[in-house]
């Protein structure tokens, strides 16, 4: 089942749509590479390489804004590792919403991110 990624500058809103997301998709593995050390706002690249490398499958990458992108895209760069992920520039909320209900009917990587291109790029 594809894994998502949640990169946020605030902890705190990337553990609460993690919650929101526990709740449509149970089963959807969900990591967070979320804020600085010390509950700081920030993105830090080591956090998103921490996170790639618990993936247990093939993941997403959702971002908020900024600089998390910026982090995701050099993180993505540095990967040498064998799962796919793809980060994906939609909305972090919605788009989150949208991969991790996808995920839970057993969609792939490809399927997933066609769908949230076709939703957000109206």
């Amino acid at each position: 089942m594809v894994n998502l990624i949640l990169v946020s500058h605030s902890e705190k809103l990337a553990d609460g749509l993690k919650e929101l997301l526990a709740e449509m998709a149970a089963d959807v593995e969900i990591h967070n590479a979320a804020g600085l050390e010390g509950g700081k706002i920030g993105t830090d690249v080591s956090r998103i390489e921490e996170a790639f490398s618990s993936v247990t499958d093939d993941a997403i990458i959702l971002t908020d804004i900024g600089s998390a992108t910026m982090n995701a895209e050099m993180a993505l760069e540095l990967y040498t590792g064998d799962r796919t992920i793809q980060f994906v520039d939609v909305p972090l909320v919605e788009g989150a919403f949208l991969a991790a209900v996808q995920s839970g009917q057993g969609q792939s990587v490809e399927e997933i991110v066609k769908a949230l291109e076709g939703e957000f790029s109206k």
